[in-house]
């Protein structure tokens, strides 16, 4: 396991969720555009993986709209248990990393990664995607929030010396595998939840479908 995953299982998970856990709501406006894009969709999504869960209230929120069942996934032993007790009627949460899922059936009608993969280590990257892509079953779904950037980079993570920040177009990772195709995507600012015209602030939300190939 690398630095950063160590890290974040070790105290900065922890730290996170003391900076954070007054922020929570139980309806997040993302998570509400997420869910109207898969109304439609919404008999075939019954199981869901969110990865970096925090709080729990997201993948509730998620579950509760679309009437499926959740499994969370987050480094902070202090989130999962909050989690769990606050969020434990449909979804059940459990410490582990992007890179290290504590799942391994291929089992997931949809699964959203929350605000997690500008943490993953680029080493460990290319194992995060391929492990999702084995546990997502074909004509799943799978959904994006993390920043938007106009060209990849990295910056120092501002709470931790030595941890990095990589900005990426991580569902054109996915795409890039040949069996996703792009759904929706929705730009925005955390602070208005509108376009910013400052590139710097810009988060974006994708949903992405994997393909059926044995209707091609």
């Amino acid at each position: 396991m690398e630095k950063q995953e160590k890290e974040f299982l070790k105290t900065e998970g922890d730290e996170w969720f003391k900076r954070n856990n007054h922020k929570i709501s139980d309806n997040s406006p993302e998570i509400s555009i997420l869910c109207n894009w898969l109304i439609p969709f919404k008999k075939q999504v019954h199981n869901i993986l969110e990865i970096g869960s925090g709080c729990g209230n997201k993948l509730s929120q998620i579950c509760w709209q679309l009437d499926s069942k959740g499994y969370g996934v987050d480094p902070s032993i202090l989130a999962v248990d909050f989690a769990n007790k606050n969020y434990g009627a449909r979804c059940k949460f459990e410490v582990g990393t992007a890179d290290d899922l504590p799942v391994k059936r291929k089992a997931f009608d949809l699964i959203h990664f929350g605000f997690c993969l500008y943490l993953v280590s680029r080493n460990q990257l290319a194992q995060c995607l391929n492990q999702v892509d084995l546990l997502l079953k074909s004509g799943g779904f799978l959904s994006i929030v993390d920043f938007d950037p106009r060209k990849p980079h990295a910056n120092d993570y501002i709470h931790v010396d030595g941890l990095k920040s990589y900005k990426d177009n991580y569902y054109k990772m996915f795409c890039d595998l040949g069996n996703y195709s792009l759904v929706n995507k929705y730009s925005f600012s955390e602070k208005n939840y509108h376009f910013s015209l400052n590139p710097y602030d810009r988060v974006s939300l994708t949903l992405l479908f994997k393909e059926n190939n044995s209707i091609i």
